[in-house]
């Protein structure tokens, strides 16, 4: 059953189990009545409040989360650039030491005492082990197809036309450091 102003008014509720009757001067009844208008204001201040605060957190953990993300792109782009400062400090460092491979293989040709030559082909083998354990190749050269990402040519020769652009001679070797390539191989090729 519907409750009106009147019931209020003269304190009557009316419940199917039993009927509780109040009586209310026209003051009290403002009194409550005032309540009533003010807790109504204080719940709709709650809710608006409720709302604003909802919102705020839904932005703060969305700027948490752009963080988070930003810090995340930051610290892999981070670790990216201090492998490839590894990466280059490494070549650099080989580079310098390919001419000692040269030296050491020219050395070993040059060298009439056989146990100094076996000596020297010995260091110059631990040395070549050494930069292959780094990840050091040389590149493949002396009867290949001429590859420009992978040789420099220093002359060409006439060659019979199945010879054609193949290295025919291999003036200095080239070394690759994984993919990279750290010095290329400077030949001589067949035309």
């Amino acid at each position: 059953m519907q409750k009106t102003t009147d019931d209020y008014r003269t304190g009557e509720l009316k419940s199917s189990e039993s009927k509780t009757s109040i009586e209310l001067n026209s003051e009290e009844f403002k009194i409550i009545q005032a309540q009533i208008t003010n807790l109504t204001q204080q719940l709709s201040i709650a809710q608006t409040v409720s709302t604003k605060e909802k919102t705020r957190a839904e932005e703060l953990k969305t700027l948490a989360e752009r963080l988070q993300a930003d810090f995340s792109n930051h610290r892999k782009r981070t670790d990216e650039m201090a492998k490839k400062l590894k990466e280059d400090g490494q070549a650099d460092a080989i580079e310098k030491i390919l001419p000692l491979a040269d030296v050491l293989g020219q050395a070993t040709a040059l060298v009439k005492d056989e146990k100094t030559q076996e000596g020297l082909r010995l260091v110059l083998k631990q040395f070549m082990q050494t930069l292959e354990n780094m990840g050091v190749t040389e590149i493949p050269a002396l009867g290949e197809m001429f590859d420009p990402n992978l040789h420099n040519a220093v002359s060409d020769v006439k060659v019979k036309p199945a010879d054609q652009n193949k290295i025919v001679e291999v003036y200095q070797k080239g070394y690759k450091l994984r993919d990279r390539v750290l010095r290329y191989s400077d030949v001589i090729v067949g035309r």
